[in-house]
């Protein structure tokens, strides 16, 4: 997290963009993925977030999408499968910026479906 720290306050002073938040589901994503580039594959993350990112908070939908997908979370074989269903639609909907007409069609089910999952939740 220092590296990250690092570069963005580097990459946000040479662009003149102030220096943003990142929300901490994207702060697990970064810890929990495996870096196959290393430093410099997180320079270059870095780098194009801060130039592509509008707001003043980096999400998951600002990430890479290679990176979104390939650092879902290890499933506990102690979990319910209510559990990690409600875990994968948080991640598809968050991967969709809450857009839950797409995240329905990425999932295969009925947006009624969808609405019907997150009121359980």
């Amino acid at each position: 997290m220092l590296l990250v720290k690092h570069f963005s306050s580097k990459f946000a002073k040479e662009f003149g963009k102030p220096l943003p938040r990142f929300s901490e589901e994207t702060l697990q994503v970064l810890k929990s993925y495996d870096w196959p580039g290393n430093v410099r594959e997180l320079e270059n993350i870095i780098q194009r977030l801060i130039i592509m990112t509008e707001g003043d908070t980096i999400g998951i939908p600002d990430l890479p999408s290679l990176m979104r997908f390939s650092a879902l979370r290890r499933v506990s074989p102690n979990r319910t499968l209510a559990e990690v269903e409600a875990e994968h639609i948080r991640s598809v909907l968050a991967t969709v910026d809450g857009n839950k007409t797409h995240a329905a069609k990425i999932l295969g089910i009925t947006r009624k479906t969808l609405r019907d999952k997150l009121k359980k939740r």
